[in-house]
């Protein structure tokens, strides 16, 4: 049966640059029309106010009479100019971690009037301090000092979001490589479980509160992972304040949200705050799409479920809720399907992938309910087969993202599976780039094949109990990609709000680069319908090439380094049952894994003889491909000289140093669309535009 249904971080500044620091003179205000701000919302002196005295004021950030700014968690100290924040001046402009000049792509508000202010006495917008949070009584307002910004052009846009996105990442980034030993906690005045400073808002149809971040905490991980967790959210938070500042109007009528969520724990934290107590208990954000599609490059999936007869009862619908969990981890740019088997093909959701638009998750979810689940015989054969002749009319039908593929198989039977077919899918693994995580559920599922067929094609072997978590464990598959992957650019989502507002997503990955390999430390998002009126820009003559870049940008496959050192490791974390055979078996984690020549890059303005980029050989075998492609000698020559990285050609190292993603070549200015062939559709579900 098939049916087919129609998306280098801030370090602290050195002791050689602070006096600079201090004696740095503000910038040019942008159309201020008076240095004490509006009479509707006048400045003051945060030294002086009397509501800001004593221990509970600026004071306890003074450190020999200089104002320090101290990321919570972290030994960086920032010092800051006397008289910061006292009457309107760009006062952040030229100072660490996110304006200083070690900063590539200066978010907008660092060259921003502003100043502190009294929130009582201040009818304008306002926010909580955004570096000083413990001084409850700081507020700060843009809108006395600066007049609102003037729309943006579509052409604009994606340059302020990403700038927006790299100062989180950076402030971030900064403090994981100057931990230290600080424990945090949530604050009272942080908490979205109740917001008892929110209130109802018609627009946004929640209870919000746009002068604060809010966080939700999550139980999961040890207790140092939390107290990271919330540190990291209350740095974030200082460039969450700044950025809504600077961007949303006096009424906040343009609907739009900033949030972040940790790899370690998947504790959540949102701009504007909100009454979060209606959420579901078990919310994870680390399994929406969103955050997999900002931490991961695009890819194709392949879903394999037996629903043989001993898939009955409970272990039917572990499978079918693992399946679900798995589609909401894919967006937009990702490609997928899913095939049912038992002694033969049950049920294909589709003969080719499709992408995982939001209509077709829902549709594929729909599908998965309305099967027979639990019946017949066992064969592995007939299913393995299905699922590559499924990417081989998908990448002969340019269904397909052009990037890696994963098979996830899941049984809990036992079948025979012979060495022609070990041999078959090695074959088709190596044209096709394709990688297995296969799934034994239950004492009595066949170990031996699942296992082989993981170790044979680069991929990972999970032993799963029957109490176990087989949705979670299944839909961190993700991690793979994380691992061996390194994002630069954002990632662009689109998504319909609670409120019926469609909202376009912007995300970005932040990294841990203190260990020998870059580690994940969360995702950090901006709605671009914060920072730009989507209704104005859709009219705009530039919004076809802001929809194409985001687009494109975000469909740009990321080539997967993955060294049988580090895929030991990842098959270790889960269980010694899952480590194989032959080298690295002894793996642990201290052992030190080589990495790709950081200098080795593709050629981003290469198009080959067929008109594809680099990226599009990340999902092909450079050194045999497809002879249907009609490639010549020369120029499969030309692609394995210009696209090393894509081709797999790099040399390895053992020196492994951060990324520097600044240090790129930079690629065409003009999209991708008009000067060569990209796959699947764009942002809104359409073809690409050019």
């Amino acid at each position: 049966v098939t049916s087919c249904a129609s998306l280098r971080p801030n370090l602290a500044m050195a002791a050689s640059k602070a006096a600079a620091v201090l004696a740095a003179v503000a910038a040019p205000l942008r159309g201020t029309a008076s240095a004490s701000g509006s009479s509707a919302c006048p400045c003051i002196d945060p030294y002086t106010h009397s509501s800001l005295q004593g221990s509970s004021g600026l004071a306890q950030y003074m450190e020999g009479g200089v104002l320090m700014y101290m990321p919570r968690g972290s030994t960086n100290k920032y010092p800051y100019p006397a008289g910061y924040g006292n009457g309107c001046a760009a006062h952040d402009d030229g100072l660490p971690p996110s304006c200083d000049a070690s900063v590539e792509a200066k978010p907008d508000w660092c060259a921003t009037a502003w100043c502190y202010v009294d929130p009582v006495e201040c009818s304008l917008t306002k926010f909580s301090s955004k570096f000083f949070p413990a001084v409850e009584a700081l507020f700060f307002s843009y809108q006395t000092c600066s007049p609102a910004p003037p729309d943006r052009a579509a052409s604009e846009v994606f340059d302020a979001a990403e700038s927006y996105l790299r100062s989180s990442r950076g402030v971030i980034e900064a403090t994981a490589l100057a931990r230290s030993s600080e424990t945090c906690s949530l604050r009272a005045d942080q908490k979205m479980c109740p917001c008892n400073s929110c209130s109802p808002s018609d627009k946004w149809a929640s209870q919000v509160d746009f002068s604060r971040v809010g966080t939700i905490e999550a139980n999961r991980g040890s207790a140092a992972e939390q107290s990271s967790a919330l540190c990291m959210a209350e740095t974030v938070s200082s460039t969450y304040k700044a950025t809504a500042a600077n961007e949303a109007g006096s009424n906040f009528d343009r609907v739009g949200y900033q949030y972040f969520a940790d790899q370690a724990t998947g504790s959540y934290t949102q701009w504007p705050k909100e009454e979060a107590c209606s959420w579901s208990s078990g919310y994870d954000p680390r399994f929406r799409d969103w955050y997999v599609a900002g931490a991961t490059g695009p890819k194709d999936v392949v879903i394999v479920i037996d629903t043989s007869g001993s898939m009955s009862g409970e272990r039917a619908d572990m499978a079918k809720a693992a399946a679900k969990k798995i589609l909401d981890t894919l967006s937009w740019k990702d490609f997928a399907t899913v095939v049912l088997f038992d002694d033969g093909i049950k049920a294909v959701y589709c003969g080719s992938m499709m992408p995982v638009t939001e209509g077709n998750r829902r549709a594929m979810q729909s599908w998965l309910d309305s099967q027979e689940w639990a019946d017949g015989g066992t064969n592995f054969v007939t299913a393995m087969d299905r699922a590559i002749e499924v990417i081989r009319a998908s990448v002969a039908a340019g269904a397909t993202s052009m990037c890696q593929k994963a098979i996830m198989f899941l049984t809990d039977g036992e079948a025979d599976f012979g060495d022609d077919d070990y041999r078959r899918v090695r074959d088709a693994a190596t044209d096709y780039d394709i990688v297995l995580f296969t799934y034994a559920l239950g004492s009595g599922a066949n170990q031996q094949v699942t296992k082989r067929l993981a170790c044979e094609n680069g991929g990972i072997f999970y032993p799963v109990g029957d109490s176990a978590d087989l949705a979670t464990i299944m839909a961190a598959y993700y991690d793979y990609f994380v691992q061996g992957q390194e994002i630069c650019s954002p990632g662009f989502t689109r998504y319909t709000a609670t409120q019926g507002h469609d909202l376009y997503g912007a995300c970005l990955p932040m990294y841990d680069r203190s260990g020998q390999s870059p580690a994940l430390l969360g995702v950090s998002c901006l709605d671009v319908n914060l920072i730009a009126n989507m209704t104005r820009m859709e009219q705009d003559p530039g919004w076809d090439t802001f929809k194409c870049r985001a687009s494109d940008d975000t469909k740009k496959c990321r080539a997967v380094h993955m060294t049988t050192c580090k895929l030991q490791k990842l098959r270790r974390a889960y269980s010694g049952a899952s480590i194989c055979e032959g080298a690295f078996a002894d793996v642990t984690d201290s052992t030190a894994c080589t990495c790709l020549d950081p200098a080795c890059q593709d050629d981003p303005m290469f198009i080959d003889e067929k008109g594809y980029f680099c990226d599009a050989w990340i999902g092909r075998n450079c050194a045999h491909p497809d002879q249907t492609l009609g490639y010549s000698t020369s120029g499969l020559e030309e692609v394995r000289t210009k696209c090393p990285r894509g081709c797999r050609l790099c040399a390895e190292q053992a020196s492994c140093p951060a990324a520097d993603c600044s240090a790129r070549a930079p690629g065409p200015t003009e999209c991708r669309a008009c000067l060569g062939k990209v796959s699947g559709l764009d942002l809104d579900g359409r073809p690409m535009p050019c």
